[in-house]
């Protein structure tokens, strides 16, 4: 009777774990783009709860696909504390590195007690819809220029048009994938509201004016149709290209967005012209200067303080702009900045942090089951969403960006490994 008891006292406790890891993991897609600091809560709150459970985690059975996203993230912020060490750094360039290591905790209490996944695709959902409608308010209630512009206002504080925007496109595309799942599992309602999810989501990029979120936007779409093509019926799928382009085409003459793509085709204009104090005039010296730089320190890269210098010295002999040659901010290219910084070991460690994961999200995908689809689908897109990101800033040099990225793709990762674990079961 007493060991009667106990079990179900056990099941009991790990039914309330499971639900509140639950909850604090839906509370990070739907408070990202709540308010301007929104994508830091979550996180603290789940790796608090990962260190109450650190001891339950030695029963978990460690399959490769584990071991490759440990070592994956592990080896990045070892390349990074080396690269530090090396170059005489102080540890507080490890600030932004460290969300990579603090994360494992987080995707190993997820392996542990599984969040439930319907409930995830819904919180997914609603973050896109908030991102979406947030954005609108900003434009049209606050009048801001750009959605997402931060302002040192209890709400707005934290908020960057790239990073937000960028983040706000992630939350959108990965809604379209959540429609196709509900799609496919004839829940023809709530297709149409994840559809309208999706749009605001990305509306939301598109009115935060970050012209980079977009470049890989075609190749996410490409990829979710590749992936669903059995499924998707030719009349399905005019109807969701028709609605994408038509939403495009209506999106591309509205004032904010309108307004930026003409600044960018003037940039460029300028540029070739000689002008290059423009947003992207400046962006091109900058990555100028990256490519000379990784010329120079091509193994290991110069590190920051000899990255300056090296960049002083290209403007001083023309190589580019002498002006931009003094800014001291980061490549605007994350690529670039770890390839100037760190140096091909420091690059192949980056491309590994993208490439391991999207690769298990990709094979994970041919199980045969539409919620494992939906989920691995959200994580290849977010992958190859970030992918471009990083082409026109260093994501990974903003706490929010670092945040985002090491705490959605442990999420979508755990949720991952714990579906194909129960189908192999």
């Amino acid at each position: 009777m007493a060991r009667k008891i106990l079990i179900e006292l056990t099941m009991t406790k790990s039914k309330l774990t499971t639900l509140i890891v639950t909850l604090l993991t839906m509370s990070f897609p739907i408070l990202c783009l709540s308010y301007g600091k929104g994508y830091n809560l979550p996180p603290v709150l789940l790796f608090t709860t990962a260190l109450i459970f650190i001891l339950h985690y030695k029963t978990l059975k460690y399959t490769t696909d584990i071991k490759l996203v440990i070592a994956t993230f592990g080896l990045y912020f070892i390349i990074y504390a080396i690269s530090v060490a090396v170059h005489h750094e102080p540890l507080s360039h490890l600030d932004q590195p460290s969300r990579i290591i603090l994360a494992l905790p987080i995707f190993l209490l997820l392996l542990r007690y599984p969040p439930k996944i319907t409930w995830l695709m819904h919180a997914i959902l609603l973050g896109s819809t908030i991102a979406g409608l947030s954005a609108l308010y900003h434009i049209y209630g606050l009048h801001l220029g750009r959605a997402y512009t931060g302002l040192n206002t209890p709400y707005l504080n934290g908020y960057m048009p790239i990073q937000s925007g960028n983040m706000a496109m992630t939350l959108g595309v990965m809604s379209l994938a959540i429609g196709i799942y509900w799609l496919k599992e004839k829940q023809y309602w709530i297709t149409t509201l994840s559809i309208l999810s999706a749009l605001l989501g990305i509306s939301g990029s598109f009115l935060s004016g970050s012209r980079g979120g977009w470049v890989f936007l075609p190749l996410a779409l490409i990829y979710l149709v590749f992936a669903n093509r059995y499924y998707l019926k030719t009349k399905t799928l005019v109807v969701l290209m028709a609605t994408l382009v038509i939403f495009s085409c209506i999106a591309s003459q509205v004032p904010p967005i309108s307004n930026r793509i003409n600044d960018a085709i003037s940039n460029v204009t300028h540029y070739e012209q000689g002008n290059e104090m423009s947003s992207l005039g400046i962006r091109f010296e900058l990555w100028k200067s990256a490519i000379y730089t990784f010329k120079q320190h091509p193994i290991f890269g110069s590190g920051y303080h000899e990255r300056q210098i090296l960049r002083e010295k290209w403007g001083n002999e023309g190589l580019i702009n002498k002006t931009i040659s003094r800014y001291t901010v980061h490549s605007h290219n994350q690529y670039l900045e770890d390839l100037s910084l760190r140096g091909v070991i420091g690059l192949t460690s980056l491309i590994l942090l993208l490439a391991i994961p999207f690769s298990i999200f990709n094979q994970n995908n041919k199980i045969v089951s539409h919620q494992s689809n939906a989920i691995n689908q959200c994580g290849a897109v977010s992958m190859i969403l970030m992918s471009g990101y990083l082409l026109s800033q260093a994501m990974f040099r903003h706490n929010s960006g670092m945040m985002f990225f090491a705490t959605l793709t442990v999420i979508l990762l755990a949720c991952s490994i714990t579906l194909k674990r129960e189908m192999k079961s």
